[in-house]
């Protein structure tokens, strides 16, 4: 008869050898090659099977320092696609301690221990980041939805986009991928920016719908453009460009600074 521990123990070393959960999957296995080789001894050992277990615990705490963790619910999550030498884990973090974002959560409503930096960004999730960044309270907006094509969860965006005048076209798909300039402009309407009349200095948006946010975000240093190998400016800010969620972060804890 197996204790609770044992069983636990042998749930989490089949998880290692399947490769099943976030947090094993990233696990550095360099260094556990000699444990691995004693798991059939270990297995039909309780006292080799806890030191195993202890072993594989330590090595996943190990492995978890080297990645996002934040406290979500109560619990500390760590979140396996944002390490933190990677360029936008400062951007991340700070959104995540302020509560703007938590990353990818499943059925059961808990965090999957995924942020997903290169996935894109959609319209209403842009709308969500904007709004919470600048501290609106959802709740206060009252009104009809800038769109009917919104996820039910982010109706409450959509209606606070509608009631302070975004601008977003009646029928516009708000479930689908954001572009550079909409994020940009959602983050400079939710900070109640006044945007006077300007030009960017990149080809490719002074006739832009949002010349004007661009030019301000570029003056602002909220964006940058896009810049060649050496650092320099290629001169072009792709404003019809879809955003990934690594970029959206950036964008708004920079605005969160600036504005």
């Amino acid at each position: 008869m197996k204790t609770a521990r044992q069983l636990l123990s042998l749930s989490l070393v089949g998880s290692l050898l399947l490769g099943a959960g976030p947090a094993l999957a990233f696990i550095d296995t360099e260094g556990l090659n000699e444990s691995l080789e004693r798991i059939e001894q270990g297995l039909s050992d309780p006292t080799g099977l806890d030191s195993l277990v202890d072993e594989l615990e330590q090595a996943a705490e190990g492995a978890a320092d080297a990645y996002l963790q934040v406290t979500l619910d109560g619990d500390v999550t760590t979140m396996w696609d944002v390490k933190k030498t990677d360029w936008f884990y400062p951007h991340v973090l700070a959104l995540a301690e302020l509560g703007i974002v938590s990353g990818y959560k499943g059925g059961d409503g808990k965090p999957t221990g995924k942020y997903g930096p290169g996935d894109n960004v959609t319209r209403e999730q842009a709308l969500k980041i904007a709004l919470n960044s600048a501290g609106v309270v959802t709740a206060n907006c009252t009104g009809e939805a800038a769109s009917s094509k919104v996820s039910d969860w982010a109706k409450a965006y959509a209606v606070c986009a509608a009631s302070m005048n975004f601008g977003i076209k009646a029928g516009t798909d708000l479930k689908s991928p954001a572009t550079r300039a909409e994020v940009l402009h959602y983050l400079l309407m939710a900070f109640r920016t006044e945007i006077p009349v300007g030009t960017p200095p990149f080809d490719d948006s002074k006739n832009h719908m949002y010349k004007n946010d661009i030019a301000l975000g570029y003056a602002l240093g909220i964006v940058s453009g896009d810049k060649n190998a050496d650092g320099s400016l290629k001169g072009t800010f792709r404003p019809d460009a879809n955003v990934n969620r690594a970029e959206a972060a950036k964008m708004a804890k920079l605005s969160i600074e600036l504005l």
